[in-house]
């Protein structure tokens, strides 16, 4: 029977299942559109409020507020993005900012925009529901064949 090679036993890192790749990597893709989108509002947001072409006073509280609600998703959603690269670098504390993040961007989402655009709550629900409990199996821990023992 073949040993293991010596470096083969002391390679204990964990390896991505195929779920997870596919999960994260669509997980990763529309975090980072949304992240993208985030950053180029935050650039344009300075010519994309009409009160500041109308000149209202009283919406300037408003731009400050929206401006506010702006800068949490883009933290968010860079926290998100942050967290699936941590899953793909194999780091264990991926998942739990994963989830983490995910539940306060829907939550925000909900306070901010309401229940309208629900298709992407469920998306971005159904995603977390996918990720989390998938597990990231060891590559030590497959169970090897053992040969019978000759009594004699």
């Amino acid at each position: 029977m073949d040993q293991p090679k010596e470096s083969k036993i002391f390679d204990l890192k964990p390896e991505l299942t195929l779920a997870m790749k596919l999960a994260a990597t669509f997980a990763i893709t529309y975090y980072g559109m949304l992240f993208l989108y985030e950053v180029f509002t935050l650039v344009m947001y300075h010519y994309s409020i009409d009160s500041y072409y109308f000149g209202n006073a009283e919406s300037l509280e408003n731009q400050y507020w929206d401006f506010g609600y702006l800068v949490i998703e883009f933290l968010l959603s860079g926290l998100l993005v942050f967290s699936l690269i941590q899953i793909f670098r194999k780091k264990a504390h991926g998942k739990a900012i994963f989830v983490g993040a995910s539940i306060l961007l829907i939550a925000f989402q909900l306070i901010t925009s309401g229940i309208h655009p629900w298709v992407k709550y469920a998306m971005e629900v159904l995603m977390v529901l996918i990720i989390a409990p998938i597990k990231i199996k060891k590559k030590g821990s497959q169970p090897q064949a053992q040969e019978p023992q000759d009594p004699s």
